[in-house]
Formats: C-alpha cells, sequence, structure tokens
C-alpha cells in the first residue's frame, strides 16, 4: 500500500509539474498530495493535474488577485475541490453567506475571508442557511480566550464539526471532557489544546492517545529519516490520529524514498510522508462526510503551517 502511494504520488508530482501554469516550489509537493485524496481513486493523474489547472484559473477569475485564497494556498485549495468534487459555484456562495453573517454573529472575524470555512462546509449538502448558522453557533461555543486565540484554527474547526452535523453543546462538552484527561497527563498536558481540538474532532480518544505516544517516540528515534524532521507536538497529533510503529516505520521509508527536489528536509518532509502515508485513510471511522471533513480541517491547517515556516525561513535567509 506504501508502494502504491507513493508511485502514485510521484505521477501527480510529474503530471502537475509537465505542464504550464504550474504550482510553485513551495505548493507544488503538498498540491500532488491533495489530489492523493481523490475520490475516484482511478483517475488518470493527467487529468487530475489539468482539472486542478482550470480550477486554479476558476478560482483566479472569480477571485481575483488579492483575495484569499491565495499564492501558494490557491494550488491546494484547487487540488482538494477537484480531489473531492466540490462544486466552485456552492464555495463561492457559502463563502459570501460567511462574510454576510459574520458581523451579526458577534464572533469577530473570518479567517481568509472566509475561504477556509467555506471549503470544508462545501462537503456538506445541506442547505447554506443551516450550515452557516451552525457554524457560527459552533465557532461561538469554542472560541478560546483571547491570549490563545487563532482564528484560523477555531475556522478550521468550526466549520468541520458544522460539516459534519454536530452541535455546540455536544462539541464544548466533549472537548471540556477531553481536554481534562490531556490535562492531567505529564507529556499532553502542555498541548492539551492541540491534542483535545484533534481528538474531539476525530472522535479518538485520550486514553488511547496517552498510550500510544511513547511507542511512537520510540519508533522514531529509530529511524534516521524522521529523527531530525519531527517536533512533539507532530509525535501528539500522530498518537490522536492513532498511528503507530508500524506507521512510522512506513513514514520512515517514504520520507527516505522522496526526491529532495520536491520537499524540503526536516519538518516539511516529514509533514509531506505523514499526508502520502495517510491519504487512504478516512480521518474517523467509515467513509462519511465528518470523515472527509476532518482530513481536509488538519491537512489544510498543516499546508498554512508549513507555508509560511517556508516563507518565514526563505526570508531569514535573505535578510541575514
Amino acid at each position: 500500500m506504501t508502494d502504491a502511494a507513493l508511485k502514485r504520488y510521484i505521477a501527480l508530482n510529474e503530471a502537475l509539474a509537465g505542464a504550464k501554469p504550474k504550482p510553485d516550489t513551495d505548493s507544488l509537493p503538498f498540491t500532488a498530495s491533495a489530489l492523493l485524496r481523490a475520490i475516484d481513486t482511478e483517475a488518470d493523474p493527467g487529468a487530475l493535474a489539468e482539472r486542478t489547472r482550470q480550477m486554479h484559473e476558476a478560482l483566479k477569475q472569480r477571485l481575483g488577485q488579492y483575495k484569499a485564497p491565495t499564492g501558494p494556498l490557491r494550488w491546494v485549495y484547487a487540488a482538494m475541490m477537484v480531489a473531492q468534487n466540490l462544486d466552485l459555484e456552492r464555495f463561492l456562495q457559502l463563502r459570501d453567506a460567511l462574510q454576510a453573517a459574520r458581523k451579526a454573529s458577534g464572533t469577530g472575524h473570518l479567517f481568509g475571508g472566509g475561504s477556509r470555512a467555506a471549503l470544508i462546509l462545501s462537503l456538506s449538502d445541506e442547505p447554506v442557511e443551516t450550515l452557516i448558522a451552525r457554524f457560527f453557533a459552533i465557532k461561538q461555543a469554542i472560541r478560546p480566550p483571547w491570549w490563545r486565540a487563532d482564528v484560523s484554527v477555531t475556522d478550521t474547526f468550526a466549520a468541520a464539526h458544522a460539516a459534519e452535523g454536530a452541535s455546540p453543546t455536544d462539541v464544548a462538552g466533549r472537548r471540556e471532557q477531553a481536554r481534562a484527561v490531556f490535562k492531567a497527563d505529564r507529556v499532553f498536558k502542555s498541548y492539551r489544546h492541540e491534542a483535545t481540538r484533534l481528538s474531539v474532532l476525530l472522535h479518538r480518544s485520550p486514553h488511547q492517545a496517552i498510550t500510544a505516544f511513547e511507542p511512537l517516540r520510540e519508533a522514531v528515534k529509530a529511524h534516521k529519516a524522521l529523527r531530525h524532521g519531527y517536533d512533539k507536538s507532530m509525535l501528539v497529533s500522530w498518537a490522536v490520529e492513532g498511528l503507530g510503529p508500524d506507521d512510522i516505520r512506513a513514514m520512515a521509508a517514504i520520507s527516505d524514498r522522496l526526491p529532495r527536489k520536491w520537499s524540503s528536509a526536516g519538518s516539511p518532509r516529514t509533514r509531506l510522508a505523514h499526508q502520502i502515508l495517510t491519504a487512504g485513510r478516512p480521518g474517523v471511522p467509515g467513509a462519511d462526510i465528518s470523515a472527509m471533513a476532518a482530513v481536509i480541517a488538519a491537512q489544510t491547517a498543516v499546508m498554512v503551517a508549513i507555508m509560511s515556516s517556508t516563507m518565514i525561513a526563505t526570508t531569514s535567509v535573505t535578510t541575514s
């Protein structure tokens, strides 16, 4: 399975890079990994790449140059939309509806003009009015205190929960229970907020995540390909996702075989290997809307973090 995923990833990457326009160096690897999650698992890589170019051009024409998603992320959004057969008009309708309802909701501004939330909400076929109302209700219920607020994270998870049909009370209640478990653990207490968000979204047991952590850490130490390309927060996420030592070995094999020119060394490379490894796995048991909502929420957050760190690193090198 690992070999098949890696071969398909390479084919998608080459198809995207083989014509113009094409994603830039930062976004190409992750545009390809987004296409790995295509609903049509047998779709021709060249056809998927062409549809991604068409979607990217359509986003550019409808949003202009400066409206989010911009830059490298626009390619990743285009690939996600193609992979899940999302309708551009519905995405734009949801984005406009979010902006129109934002002020009355009293929940503050929207990340990226509502683009990230609209992408995830597009997975649901419920009426726009229903989704918008549920999104803002959940956002209000899970908003953290101002000193640790990150609207990009809040919007991502509020949209994912809204897309799966969760209620604000249920989400808030499960978060409170999970946070108490993580806070009591020596390792997870420092990452309790991140672990809580992900475990509730993925419907994972906090106790199982805590149990899984130490075997994962030992497995990572044993593999040179990963040893310097991870941090503890990544281990926490993998433990919550339910990964085990066998997954770490498979991830190390993927990382070691990835062409160097297609990804940075270190953390971005490891995150890319993780994306390839988990491409065929739903975010929660089953293959319903909540599963893919969870996957896209997590994947989009990873893309933003990777691209932000890449741009910061590039700026530092240029100015030093």
